[in-house]
């Protein structure tokens, strides 16, 4: 006789490689189970156990949906734990530097769209957003924007001393060579104990380790959501201990700039950022306006922006420019966000809109190149109305980046 709703026809199958020892979810992206190993009698591992139906003692956190925490943990967790928490110091205010919008951050397609990462663009507005790209670009883009692509000493001489480098680690050398060579040649490089290198979206702080390394005597403040723990500065610091690096743990959104106490009496600040990724761009850049207002005296920037196509039409700051040029709706800013994929993802990402006998390969990689220059052109607008020379550049080959584009502004006298 048959039994019916037994427990283990409540679970998923077991793996199909037969393995029970190891965890039973299939990683979306990796499209692979999980390695992890599993206790017995169970098919998912402790962070993913919240998959398993029959064993609810673990969710996902409701600040940080990346991660789980036991459900009897939960009030300790959010309290004392969770990177998500704000925590309470004085330069922490909830949303300093986001643009009100009607969708949760984090709910919104225009921030995440599809899971595959793909747009719904219909193949009539991609040709006519298209169309107005190619004008406009025509028009501003292809005289507004320069080749700059400079090198830094320090850099340059470590290279050659260490040849044998893998090649990604030879690129990111070979960016920040030409970020800090940028900021040179603009005379922002100020090696006085009285100035201040601020690094948005620091990271593993790469960047500020090569600073340091130019102009030693400069203070450095790195803001980032993550701790120092291997990462760059702490490196740095081991070096040369005399120089003064502080880490402030804090998502850009709720970043006071102003109430940071160790800028305070600088006589020269600069902010710089390498690869701040899709809407964090505009939200740094919010950060400055903020900053200034608020009395910053801040001397220039040289920001490099990424992933524009997690661009949020809400959060982005240069919609007047867009509207001169004709992109003037959330739908339109949204294949625009598409076509610059095609700079990075070329025909397989956009194959479910193509129409092959429109565009080949490489004039849909011309388009994208063509987007984010735009893209970036409305945040350096943007940037001017604050009183600043702002210029964009190609500050790497797209050879060693396709993401080669440098907003680099200073203080107009």
């Amino acid at each position: 006789m048959e039994t019916e709703n037994t427990s283990s026809e409540l679970l998923p199958p077991i793996r199909a490689d037969g393995d029970q020892m190891r965890c039973s979810y299939m990683l979306p992206h990796k499209k692979r189970y999980c390695r992890m190993l599993v206790k017995a009698g169970r098919r998912f591992c402790g962070e993913h156990i919240v998959f398993d139906p029959q064993d609810q003692t673990r969710i996902i956190c409701p600040l940080d949906p990346k991660h789980t925490v036991y459900r009897t943990d939960l009030k300790d967790h959010l309290a004392t734990k969770c990177n998500g928490r704000l925590p309470s110091d004085p330069w922490i205010e909830e949303n300093v530097n986001v643009v009100p919008s009607e969708e949760r951050i984090g709910e919104s397609q225009d921030e995440k769209g599809p899971e595959d990462g793909r747009l719904n663009c219909s193949e009539e507005d991609t040709a006519r957003v298209a169309k107005i790209i190619e004008e406009a670009y025509s028009k501003l883009a292809a005289e507004a924007i320069s080749d700059a692509c400079l090198k830094t000493e320090a850099i340059e001489n470590f290279m050659e001393a260490n040849e044998n480098q893998n090649e990604t680690h030879k690129k990111h050398l070979v960016q920040q060579s030409s970020i800090i060579g940028n900021l040179a040649a603009r005379h922002l490089l100020n090696n006085q104990d009285d100035s201040c290198f601020i690094e948005l979206g620091a990271g593993k702080a790469q960047l500020t380790y090569w600073l340091a390394k130019t102009i030693p005597n400069c203070r450095f403040l790195l803001i980032d959501r993550s701790g120092a723990r291997n990462k760059y500065d702490n490196k740095a610091l081991q070096e040369n201990a005399a120089l003064k690096i502080e880490r402030v743990r804090c998502s850009i959104e709720h970043l006071d700039l102003s109430k940071v106490s160790s800028i305070e009496n600088s006589r020269s600040l600069v902010a710089v950022c390498k690869h701040f990724c899709g809407k964090a761009t505009d939200c740094g850049v919010i950060c400055l306006q903020n900053a200034i207002k608020n009395g910053v005296n801040l001397s220039g920037f040289a920001l490099a922006p990424c992933c524009h196509h997690k661009s949020d039409y809400t959060q982005y700051v240069g919609k007047r420019f867009l509207d001169e040029i004709g992109i003037a709706t959330k739908d339109d800013f949204n294949v625009l966000r598409l076509i610059a994929t095609w700079a990075t993802c070329g025909f397989a990402s956009s194959r479910s809109i193509e129409d092959e006998s429109r565009w080949s390969i490489e004039q849909k990689e011309t388009l994208g190149r063509k987007a984010k220059a735009l893209l970036e052109i409305g945040r350096a607008k943007c940037l001017e109305e604050l009183g600043y020379d702002v210029t964009v550049s190609r500050y790497v080959p797209e050879s060693i980046s396709p993401e080669n584009l440098l907003i680099i502004g200073t203080k107009r006298k």
